[in-house]
């Protein structure tokens, strides 16, 4: 997977008047001091279903974007995508007999 060909297919910019984009939403259950952190875990298993192993690098691709653009907002959201991801992938899961 080559930087050509990965494409951010979610909204990191601001949003028009019609709706919130992720981002948005996400700054705002945070300053009304609610948890994201559910919703990060859905849009991290979308991803996830989306590039299955290759999810970690796309995250990481996106995330180094939004550094290039000094996206302050994109870089906090996907350094947390990165992170769960991480997360999932690394884990090695436990099973208990």
């Amino acid at each position: 997977m080559n930087q050509q060909n990965i494409e951010n297919s979610y909204d990191t910019k601001t949003s028009s008047l019609t709706g919130l984009s992720f981002l948005e939403l996400v700054q705002e259950m945070k300053l009304f001091g609610m948890d994201p952190k559910p919703f990060l875990v859905i849009a991290a298993n979308d991803i996830f279903s989306r590039h299955g192993e290759q999810a970690i690098t796309y995250a990481e691709l996106i995330l180094d974007q939004m550094v290039r653009e000094n996206n302050p907002n994109g870089i906090g959201l996907w350094k947390e995508l990165y992170c769960i991801l991480h997360n999932q992938i690394s884990s090695p899961k436990i099973s208990i007999h």
